[in-house]
């Protein structure tokens, strides 16, 4: 990797955007929602924060935190001790084996018997565990007051990843670089940032210029302009000036700028809630089908005549726990949408893995209709009816796209869903911001779900679907009017 900048002996090593090491580490972990809290700082964790890492002083790590998704939902421990592997030190390596002319004879695969392990960090999900962890001076001081009152429950589970030392130069450059190489999006954390070309990222107000030939991932600190910038990622072009006008946004300003977090200790709920809940469910729905056969029948008619059969859309949706289950519309797609999916998929104006077009042109006449006024959902109301979804919860979607959430994935499997929810009401359609507000709305309502919070959602929704609400639109009871799945099997709107 050739960079063509003779001024490189002035460069500010260990930093990029002004940021130290630390600063870049700690804005990466929140661009997922989790808070590095560091053993006797007496920094507190981020009030907006899901998930605290908790680290010793000098400690930065750099692992895949949605593997073990799963194993912190269910495990349901105060403390998980994750012990990370290096990837480079485990599993086993492969070689072409060549012949004397030159041809390929096989491919050899050679097993390491070891590994290594590069460190170990703590993850935890109270808040008051990560106030105590910042408080204390020792590793041993900190267990012991998260135990008062208590029993500490920590299990322990290996992940592949990095740890860094903060001290030593050379782990600090590798630390940015391993998260240069994982991070997509670092603009949306690192105010001041933007993308310069695929891949590529510098300072607002930087451009690349003809000469420069860059092939992401690489990122580009304050420089001198005056020469050309030839280099090929993963890689870090290190500050050689100081940059102005860069900040870390906070965890709550990253996802939910618009809703106040509450704080995140685990709330006592009553025993009744749930009960109760599936109660209102189940009259509620009943009431919706009975009182509103005759205009279900018209609608039903309405989609023969204007595309013929079938009638209503079953889509694949993941329940509570995970299980498969169809989720039922009326159809206001055409028969052929699957075709165009591939082909429409370039017009995509949402972040994430769904697709969201304006003027779909896939929706039937009768379709567009249903959908503004959100009457295609209406089927949904016999899920509710047999316990497949609630009437306020996450919106129901498929497994091939919860893969895309962040670690809390499976906290929205937690739950039935709904057919409206938070993000249906909150949502802001900001670009760039769709699929977080996604993630984001979800969890919480997840972590703060209450016959209060319920009531206020279906209040918003009716008021949305009256047009007088705060969404964006008319009815924002479901992911839009014009959102559509970005699986081609499915060829309907993603809600």
């Amino acid at each position: 990797m050739v960079a063509v900048a003779p001024a490189r002996s002035a460069a500010v090593t260990d930093r990029i955007w002004g940021l130290d090491a630390v600063e870049v580490h700690d804005a990466y972990w929140a661009s997922v929602g989790v808070s590095c809290v560091r053993l006797g700082s007496g920094v507190g964790p981020d009030p907006g924060a899901d998930v605290f890492l908790l680290l010793e002083p000098d400690r930065l790590a750099v692992f895949d935190l949605r593997a073990l998704a799963e194993t912190l939902l269910w495990n349901a421990a105060d403390l998980t001790r994750v012990q990370l592997i290096d990837p480079g030190q485990s599993g086993y390596r492969e070689r072409l084996v060549f012949g004397a002319d030159g041809s390929v004879l096989k491919v050899e695969r050679r097993y390491k018997a070891e590994r290594r392990v590069s460190g170990q960090v703590l993850v935890a999900q109270r808040r008051s565990d990560a106030q105590a962890w910042a408080r204390a001076a020792t590793v041993s001081e900190a267990l012991a007051a998260m135990r008062t009152g208590r029993r500490l429950r920590i299990d322990a589970i290996d992940c592949v990843g990095q740890c860094f030392h903060a001290v030593a130069a050379r782990d600090r450059q590798a630390a940015v670089q391993a998260i240069a190489r994982v991070w997509a999006h670092p603009e949306r954390v690192i105010e001041g940032v933007k993308p310069l070309a695929s891949g590529v990222y510098g300072l607002e107000g930087d451009a690349l210029g003809e000469g420069d030939r860059c092939v992401g991932p690489l990122w580009l600190g304050a420089r001198d302009r005056s020469s050309a910038v030839e280099e090929i990622g993963p890689a870090i072009l290190w500050d050689s000036s100081a940059p102005r006008g860069v900040r870390v946004r906070p965890i709550s300003e990253v996802f939910s700028p618009d809703f106040a977090r509450s704080a995140r200790e685990p709330a006592a709920r009553s025993d009744w809630y749930a009960p109760v809940k599936r109660g209102f469910d189940i009259v509620f729905a009943a009431l919706v089908l009975v009182c509103l056969g005759p205009l279900l029948a018209l609608i039903a008619l309405a989609v023969v005549l204007d595309d013929g059969f079938p009638v209503l859309f079953g889509h694949r949706r993941q329940a509570r726990g995970g299980r498969v289950f169809r989720c039922w519309k009326f159809r206001t797609m055409r028969r052929n949408a699957e075709a165009l999916v591939a082909e429409l998929r370039k017009q995509n104006l949402c972040d994430g893995p769904q697709v969201f077009i304006k003027d779909d042109p896939r929706v039937t006449r009768v379709g567009r209709i249903l959908r503004r006024f959100q009457l295609d959902e209406f089927p949904q109301f016999w899920n509710v009816l047999v316990g497949d979804m609630s009437v306020v919860g996450p919106r129901p979607s498929p497994e091939n796209e919860n893969q895309f959430c962040p670690a809390w994935r499976e906290k929205r499997l937690s739950v039935r869903p709904g057919i409206t929810g938070l993000w249906q009401v909150m949502r802001t359609r900001a670009p760039g911001k769709d699929f977080q507000e996604w993630i984001q709305y979800d969890i919480e309502y997840v972590e703060r779900r209450g016959p209060w919070l319920d009531l206020r959602i279906i209040a918003m929704t009716v008021l949305n679907l009256l047009g007088i609400g705060r969404g964006p639109r008319a009815g924002t009871g479901t992911t839009g009017a014009q959102a559509s799945s970005a699986p081609s099997t499915e060829a309907r709107n993603m809600q």
